[in-house]
């Protein structure tokens, strides 16, 4: 065998570990960063965008902008629904492949970078999946993230963050 080949062989063998490890940094979720304050306080919802099918009409998701999600150890607050004793669930998760998997949505669809890792927040109210706006958050920034409500993903950024 010539050294030529070898080397082929051997930056071939290469490729295929590092893809095999990115890969595998792609798949599952890890511990939340610390640097990320929790989702505590006041968020207003300060846009709405449809990535495909959804249950929500674009007139009835416009009203809820301008709303707000309240996140608190006491309750969880979004419009009229209220939780009282919320447990949250919080992973960090690469963004284009969860976002793919669970939504069929391709980052670009909400102006995220695709190897971004995002934080998610599932809020359970008695047990159960709260199915109110702001009940599932992907955190892009401390102070921006996308809820997920009947099909519909609507921006939400800390209250008095301005927009960029």
């Amino acid at each position: 065998m010539s050294t030529t080949m070898v080397r082929t062989i051997h930056l071939s063998l290469s490729a295929v570990a590092v893809a095999a490890v990115l890969a595998g940094c792609q798949l599952g979720s890890y511990p939340v960063l610390e640097r990320w304050p929790p989702p505590q306080g006041e968020w207003q919802v300060v846009s709405h965008k449809s990535t495909g099918v959804s249950a929500m009409s674009p007139v009835t998701a416009a009203k809820h902008v301008g709303g707000t999600v309240l996140f608190g150890s006491a309750g969880v607050v979004s419009g009229n629904d209220k939780c009282s004793l919320p447990t949250y669930v919080v992973t960090t998760i690469h963004a284009e492949p969860y976002l793919y998997r669970q939504y069929g949505v391709r980052t670009a669809d909400l102006g995220i970078y695709p190897y971004q890792s995002v934080r998610v927040t599932e809020v359970f109210c008695d047990g159960k999946k709260w199915p109110a706006l702001g009940g599932h958050v992907v955190w892009v920034e401390p102070d921006r993230g996308y809820a997920i409500r009947d099909g519909i993903w609507f921006e939400l950024r800390r209250a008095g963050t301005p927009e960029r």
